[in-house]
């Protein structure tokens, strides 16, 4: 045990206390907050050698070395001049690289522990989860994926030093933060957690936006968005990328608000019958012969469904576009669906909609849920989402006669949209 340690940063502190206190779980619980420092060679840290994992042999077992801060590996390792490169828990238990191993954080000091690889699991866990779609779109380099993960994605924006105060980011005076990627390139800095942040900048002043805030006030389209640089799940988007996406979204919850509202006018009491609003129909004081069809056939099991605006058919059918978004919701079944149907129970009529209960057709995306699919989806009310095109996801024509038409079904392999009997190699 290293005697005369004191705690050097607020995480040591809150560790020292848990483990005076002899709580392990809430010990555990800080140490996922913060980030942990492995050395590592200086060949390695210069590129010039692989990034090995720091391990010793002790009483027979296998442990990777790890400490909270630069001051804990000098009280460890005294008079040695030691590299290391940042982690947080989350990293370390997605690239774990045997379940034999354990991890040793700060050995011989009052706030050093060891950790089974279930128990890294476990802290991690539910950072792994909130990251497992980023995490697959950076491995995969998707950019497509990717900004379906933002979409889903509290973003912390980091101030300026030194700038203004205003939190506004409409304000002409926001303190925006560009920093140069390594190659030089302008780019602003997002972090999809506090972890993340400290892991790159330490403790810094920052604001909490959602990805759609962003892109309607991104400050320059000359600019990137660098998410989470400094660390290992760091990725890079062009900023014009964000204000193409904000137009379409906008335009789409601008449809989706405009409805919705109608909707509830629709339902407020009157003194009379409601007029009827143009592309709505007005109330109804008894239920039309086609109301059961509303629902989704019981004995059918559930598979999801997305309506595509007409204007945007061709670019799925010929510019293999692979991404939506719009009101998911379970599909109804043979018959259960017609253009009309789907715009009345999504609430899609009104002025402004692209849609009016006159269309002859109407095109949807229709899918199975997988295991990665929310457990809500498909239950309960539509919900807004964003989100990838998955493998074998049909594209059809819904039309106003009650036929269900299969244009095409989508190959992720080739990421093309396939007419409906083709084969990938055909």
């Amino acid at each position: 045990m290293v005697a005369d340690w004191r705690p050097a940063t607020p995480l040591e502190e809150t560790l020292l206390a848990a483990a005076v206190a002899g709580e392990r779980s809430s010990f555990l619980a800080a140490l996922a907050t913060g980030q942990l420092l492995l050395p590592v060679s200086p060949e390695a840290t210069a590129g010039a050698a692989p990034m090995p994992w720091p391990t010793g042999r002790y009483d027979g077992g296998t442990y990777v070395i790890a400490f909270t801060s630069p001051e804990a590996i000098a009280a460890c390792l005294p008079g040695q001049s030691v590299n290391y490169r940042a982690l947080g828990i989350q990293d370390l238990a997605s690239d774990w690289p045997d379940d034999g191993w354990l991890l040793a954080v700060n050995a011989g000091l009052p706030v050093g522990t060891r950790i089974t690889a279930d128990e890294l699991r476990v802290v991690a866990g539910p950072a792994l989860e909130a990251e497992r779609e980023l995490r697959h779109a950076i491995d995969q380099q998707d950019p497509d994926a990717l900004m379906a993960a933002l979409l889903r994605t509290e973003l912390l924006l980091p101030i300026r030093p030194g700038g203004s105060e205003s939190r506004d980011l409409s304000d002409p005076e926001f303190p925006w933060w560009c920093l140069p990627d390594e190659q030089g390139q302008p780019g602003l800095p997002i972090f999809t957690g506090e972890a993340r942040l400290r892991q790159a900048l330490g403790d810094h002043d920052v604001i909490t936006v959602s990805s759609l805030q962003l892109a309607e006030q991104w400050p320059d389209p000359t600019w990137q968005l660098l998410l989470n640089p400094g660390t290992p799940l760091a990725a890079a988007l062009p900023g014009s990328a964000l204000r193409n996406l904000c137009d379409w979204l906008g335009q789409l919850r601008q449809v989706v608000t405009d409805a919705a509202e109608e909707e509830r006018q629709r339902r407020e009491p009157t003194a009379g019958v409601e007029p009827a609003m143009p592309g709505v129909p007005a109330s109804r004081t008894a239920p039309e012969e086609d109301d059961a069809a509303d629902e989704p056939d019981p004995d059918l099991p559930i598979r999801l469904q997305l309506v595509i605006p007409h204007q945007y058919l061709s670019s799925y059918l010929e510019d293999g576009y692979q991404r939506a978004a719009g009101l998911v919701h379970a599909w109804g079944g043979p018959g259960r669906d017609t253009p009309a149907r789907i715009y009345r129970r999504l609430g899609l009529l009104g002025e402004g909609s692209p849609f009016v209960e006159s269309d002859e057709w109407v095109a949807v995306l229709r899918w199975d849920p997988d295991e990665a699919t929310p457990e809500e989806w498909g239950q309960g009310q539509p919900r807004m989402e964003s989100l990838v095109v998955s493998d074998g996801t049909g594209l059809h024509c819904l039309h106003r006669d009650g036929r269900d038409e299969l244009l095409a079904c989508f190959d992720a392999a080739t990421a093309r949209w396939l007419p409906a009997g083709a084969s990938a190699g055909s």
